[in-house]
């Protein structure tokens, strides 16, 4: 069995530590904060410690993707390793970085016929695609192939569910998955949509609370309708951008769905920046979506 890299992008959201301590290569995608360009590459408390401040504050941030030339040299870079890799990418509905990484894998390998470069849609991002990284990992070190890896994350990625809702509707709005009527009404009425990745891979408004509180009650019953307790490895990332509403998330989150294993991790620009300040979310694995 040939040896393996397994690799994703920054909008995987993975810890940064995480990511270092297992040493995954991680694809760095571009985000401009009020104009001054960035290239994510997790370190959120190095390159954006005041992030949500700054979105408070009034700052603009945007996400794109970089060319496949880029992402052409970049495997190229990783191949030069002697390695397989299998590269765990964010959803093809949220950007063209996945047709762009087709486009570099098809010139690679006519450049190139003997390298191996295996692409998986994860039909989801953020912490979602973060928990198929994890397991990805996992099925390495308990010396699963390249082709055993891609064809688990095929078979079970729909069942990677992510969660969130927001403080402020004016940045669903901005990013086209509220309109502006929508926006203006649920502001006036304190309503708090819930957000979700469907099966192809979008974020969609699926249910609206009144009150952060309510809606963060009301993912918490879905998280416990949908949750599989028959995983053994299963768990729930809570994603916050603020400590304190990611730690009494976390404590509805035990009162409803009993002693799961849960850890915290800040969101970074990626969701931060389409979700606004107040984001509150998660992701675990459970019934398909």
């Amino acid at each position: 069995m040939r040896d393996y890299i397994i690799a994703t992008d920054s909008d995987s959201e993975l810890l940064f530590a995480y990511a270092q301590e297992m040493q995954i290569p991680v694809f760095a995608m571009p985000v401009s904060l009020d104009g001054k360009d960035y290239d994510f590459d997790l370190d959120i408390e190095g390159k954006f410690p005041t992030f949500f401040e700054d979105l408070k504050n009034g700052a603009k941030v945007s996400t794109s993707a970089k060319s496949p030339w880029e992402i052409k040299q970049w495997f190229l870079q990783l191949l030069e390793s002697g390695k397989d890799i299998l590269y765990i990418s964010f959803s093809n509905q949220l950007s063209v970085h996945f047709s762009n990484c087709q486009q570099a894998v098809a010139e690679i390998k006519e450049e190139k016929p003997e390298a191996r470069i295996v692409l998986v849609d994860s039909l989801t991002i953020s912490a979602g695609q973060s928990l198929l990284i994890r397991r990805a990992l996992k099925l390495q070190q308990d010396g699963k192939s390249l082709d055993e890896v891609a064809a688990y994350l095929e078979e079970n990625k729909l069942r990677s569910c992510v969660l969130f809702t927001v403080d402020d509707l004016n940045y669903l709005k901005r990013g086209g998955r509220l309109s502006g009527g929508a926006a203006f009404v649920g502001t006036v009425l304190d309503l708090k949509p819930i957000v979700h990745v469907t099966d192809d891979g979008k974020l969609v408004p699926t249910e609206k609370c009144k009150g952060r509180k309510k809606a963060w009650r009301r993912m918490a019953e879905l998280a416990a309708d949908r949750f599989d307790y028959g995983d053994p490895d299963n768990e729930i990332i809570i994603l916050y951008a603020e400590l304190e509403d990611g730690k009494a998330f976390e404590e509805i989150l035990k009162q409803t769905c009993g002693d799961v294993k849960t850890m915290l991790w800040k969101v970074g620009p990626v969701i931060g920046g389409h979700a606004g300040p107040g984001v509150v979310g998660m992701s675990f694995f459970g019934s398909p979506r």
